[in-house]
C-alpha cells in the first residue's frame, strides 16, 4: 500500500513538472509585458506605466525601439494611415491609439496591417490601466505584434514631447517576471492531490485494521464452546501451589507454601 501511495505521489510530481514546462512554453506566446521608456529630442527620458494585452507576441529580450506615431483615425477602428518612410531605412514605428468605439483586438490588427511593429492603446478620461483581451479566436490568430495599455495622462505626455514629429522615440522594455499565481496554483494542486492520497491511505488502513480485528475475533458460537471452570474461594491458590512447588502464593491474608 505504501508503495502504491509513493507511486501515485511520484506521478503527481511528474504531472506538476509537465504542467510547469508547458506553462513556460505557452508564456512565449503570451502578451508583452513592458514599460514605456520615452526620450525627447534633447535625450531626456521618462518612464510610463502600462498593462500588457492578453493577446499578441511578447517583446524581444532587448526591447523594442521605435518612433511613436498618432493613429489616424485616432480610434483605429478602420484601416489607419501607415507609418512614414524614414530616409534610407525602413525604421520601426509604434502607433498610439485611442480607446473606445471598437474592440481592442480590431484596433491592434488594423495597426499591424498598416505596418506598425507595436501598438499602444490609451484610456479616455481616466488613468486606470486595463488588461486588453479578446473573445474572437479568428482575430487573435492574425495578431503577431505586441500591444500595451496606458492611461490618458501618459498618452498626453507622449503626444506632447515624444512623438516622431517632435523628434522623440520610445522603447518598450520587457519585464519577464511571472505573477505569483503561475507558481502558486500548480503547487496548490499538487498539495491538494497529496492530501487526498494521504486521506485515502488512512481510510484504507483503518478499514483493513477493522477487517483484520473482526476476522481474529471469536464468534459467539465459538465462545460458547470454550470450557468453563468454576473455582471456590482459595481453590485457585491451592491449585497453583500444587502445580508450582516451592513458590509462595498469597491471596488476601493467607499464604500457601
Amino acid at each position: 500500500m505504501l508503495l502504491s501511495i509513493g507511486m501515485l505521489m511520484l506521478s503527481a510530481t511528474q504531472v506538476y513538472t509537465i504542467l510547469t514546462v508547458q506553462l513556460f512554453a505557452f508564456l512565449n506566446l503570451l502578451p508583452v509585458e513592458a514599460d514605456v521608456l520615452a526620450y525627447n529630442f534633447e535625450n531626456a527620458s521618462q518612464t510610463f506605466d502600462d498593462l500588457p494585452a492578453r493577446f499578441g507576441y511578447r517583446l524581444p529580450a532587448e526591447g523594442l525601439k521605435g518612433f511613436l506615431i498618432n493613429s489616424k483615425p485616432e480610434n483605429a477602428c478602420e484601416p489607419i494611415v501607415p507609418p512614414p518612410l524614414k530616409d534610407n531605412s525602413s525604421g520601426t514605428f509604434i502607433v498610439l491609439i485611442r480607446r473606445l468605439d471598437c474592440n481592442f483586438d480590431e484596433k491592434v490588427l488594423n495597426a499591424q496591417r498598416a505596418g506598425y511593429k507595436a501598438a499602444i492603446v490609451h484610456n479616455v478620461d481616466s488613468d486606470d490601466l486595463i488588461s486588453m483581451g479578446s473573445n474572437d479566436i479568428e482575430v487573435l490568430k492574425k495578431i503577431d505584434i505586441p500591444s500595451v495599455f496606458i492611461g490618458e495622462s501618459s498618452a498626453n505626455s507622449l503626444k506632447d514631447e515624444f512623438t516622431y514629429e517632435k523628434g522623440g522615440h520610445i522603447i518598450l522594455v520587457p519585464e519577464f517576471s511571472l505573477p505569483l499565481e503561475y507558481y502558486l496554483i500548480p503547487f496548490l494542486i499538487i498539495v491538494g492531490i497529496c492530501l487526498i492520497l494521504i486521506v485515502i491511505f488512512m481510510i484504507t488502513k483503518f478499514v483493513q485494521d477493522r477487517h483484520r480485528a473482526r476476522r481474529n475475533r471469536l464468534r459467539k458460537d465459538q465462545l460458547k464452546k470454550l470450557p468453563i471452570h468454576k473455582f471456590k474461594k482459595g481453590g485457585i491458590l491451592r491449585m497453583f501451589s500444587q502445580s508450582c512447588p516451592g513458590v509462595v502464593v498469597c491471596g488476601g491474608e493467607s499464604c500457601l507454601h
